[in-house]
């Protein structure tokens, strides 16, 4: 996220997506205020996971996308 808020060599800067927002540290977060987890499954596929209500990772809760 550093990358598209102007942490670039050509100082381009993007917002977060809409309705989303960045923490103090520049990071994506969940509406519970937890950074997401964005891992790459293959070259044209990756996982997104919000740890949910409970605020931990890997547990039932998680909001999951592919």
């Amino acid at each position: 996220m550093k990358a598209v808020m102007g942490g670039n060599s050509a100082g381009a800067r993007l917002g977060p997506p809409l309705g989303q927002e960045l923490n103090g540290d520049g990071e994506l977060v969940d509406r519970w205020g937890t950074p997401y987890f964005f891992h790459q499954l293959a070259k044209d596929k990756m996982e997104v996971r919000s740890a949910g209500p409970d605020l931990r990772m890997w547990t039932t809760d998680d909001l999951v996308t592919k």
